[in-house]
């Protein structure tokens, strides 16, 4: 009986990856074409103002996100969940809360920052605007009005060292009428500009003493009454923190008073000519 000699090509190692190559591509093919199937998209979303975000993700019946990443033109991006009202940028920052139409946060919300700061309350077209609570890291917490993330209108900002400011604010300090009470229990009610005590005021110190009148620069300034525990009191002109000028000085003891000039806080006494 003969034999046939049949000879047999080994498939050569390009052959086999290729077939891996195209295995591997037909199950990617597949899995794009269910994820393709279930709404995912690799598209662009276009703002009112016209500008055009990348979108990769999920979309509904009319094209919009709901599941994704959104590309923002500052270089950041962020997971869009619409069902949770999240955003999860790339640089750790959360944000839960509504989105407007342009994917902005708007309206009362929650953020919570890489650094540990978080905020609670009011969003304007992506700003903090509105009322609301910072929380530092530090411990420092400011409750009140903010514009454009800023202290703005009225407020109270308390420090982790017990001091708190209770007023107006501008431009993220404080300005106007306002009470701030220090760490070591010390008092003062009245002007500030721009973290400046200076208008008038009253300053209660930690000591029992009290002044009531002008400040300059964060100093008793202009007409102005400062009282000593002790009883002593002095009724007249200050300058740069200072007695400096006309003014009366009295004594609880029953020693006459003195009323005359003063210089950085010193009696000048005027000889006679």
């Amino acid at each position: 009986m003969a034999y046939q000699n049949k000879k047999f090509r080994k498939i050569q190692p390009l052959t086999a990856f290729t077939i891996i190559v195209a295995a591997a591509l037909v199950v990617f093919l597949i899995g794009v074409g269910i994820w393709k199937m279930k709404g995912a998209q690799n598209t662009s979303v276009t703002l009112s103002s016209g500008e055009e975000l990348k979108y990769v993700g999920l979309v509904d019946k009319y094209g919009r996100p709901i599941s994704g990443t959104l590309y923002f033109a500052n270089g950041l991006s962020a997971e869009l969940d619409v069902d949770e009202s999240t955003l999860t940028y790339s640089d750790g920052t959360v944000y839960c809360g509504p989105l407007d139409s342009d994917y902005r946060k708007h309206g009362k919300g929650s953020i919570t920052f890489v650094n540990g700061d978080s905020y609670t309350g009011d969003f304007f077209e992506d700003k903090l605007t509105g009322y609301g609570t910072f929380s530092f890291a530090s411990g420092d917490v400011y409750e009140g009005d903010l514009v454009n993330g800023q202290k703005e209108g009225r407020g109270k900002y308390t420090s982790s060292d017990g001091s708190e400011y209770e007023g107006e604010f501008k431009a993220d300090m404080r300005h106007g009428k306002g009470k701030h009470t220090t760490a070591d229990g010390s008092v003062y009610e009245g002007d500030f500009s721009y973290n400046i005590k200076s208008g008038t005021g009253k300053y209660v110190y930690s000591n029992g003493d009290v002044y009531e009148g002008g400040f300059k620069g964060d100093l008793r300034h202009g007409d102005g009454k400062y009282i000593w525990v002790n009883g002593e009191t002095y009724t007249g002109q200050f300058e740069n923190g200072n007695m400096n000028g006309f003014g009366t000085y009295t004594w609880p003891t029953g020693r006459a008073s003195y009323t005359g000039y003063f210089e950085n806080g010193v009696i000048v006494v005027i000889e006679p000519q």
